[in-house]
């Protein structure tokens, strides 16, 4: 063969594919969008990730910060039939006497019990009487004190702080019913 006719030199490495050793585009695309959905399937497992361990946040002590899970307006979706409230309850309760409860001495002897004192102010009391008056469900209570708190309106008593900072609404609120209940 003529090296004059011929288009490629002895030094080029350089060759042209058959069809058949081509990768096809398809094929290359395919890949891709694999890739790229099991990057962001695994990004998004990840950020889904965001429940809060207590037990790390107490080894670690810190403090995480949380979002509301109920709002008022969706909490009479959590249950088809919902439990009466403990605002509900309180207000058919009644003393010794057959007096309805007062609730503002009865949040108060419960308050005072978790170490919340009328030095330490009155909006912790004040958020509660207003909720349990307006007769509210238990969720929305727990999202109205715990977003109170939040705004530094009040200080979470120490012996109603969960790990996670919250308030425990649930706590308070059982107890309401069992300092009515004598």
């Amino acid at each position: 063969m003529d090296r004059r006719n011929s288009r490629a030199s002895a030094t080029d490495t350089q060759r042209k594919l058959r069809h058949d050793e081509r990768t096809p585009f398809l094929t290359i695309l395919a890949i891709g969008v694999a890739g790229a959905a099991m990057v962001a399937g695994l990004v998004m497992l990840l950020f889904s990730q965001g429940a809060i361990d207590d037990n790390a946040a107490m080894a670690s002590g810190t403090v995480q910060d949380w979002t509301p899970d109920v709002s008022r307006a969706d909490a009479s979706l959590l249950d088809p039939e919902p439990a009466v409230s403990t605002a509900r309850r309180l207000r058919t309760m009644t003393n010794a006497t057959g007096q309805p409860v007062d609730l503002s001495r009865l949040t108060e002897r419960v308050l005072h019990r978790f170490g919340y004192t009328p030095r330490s102010g009155k909006a912790l009391q004040a958020a509660l009487l207003s909720a349990l008056s307006q007769e509210q469900s238990d969720a929305y209570i727990d999202t109205l004190l715990n977003m109170a708190a939040r705004r530094k309106e009040f200080v979470v008593p120490g012996q109603l702080r969960l790990a996670n900072g919250r308030l425990d609404t649930e706590t308070l609120l059982a107890t309401l019913i069992d300092y009515a209940s004598d």
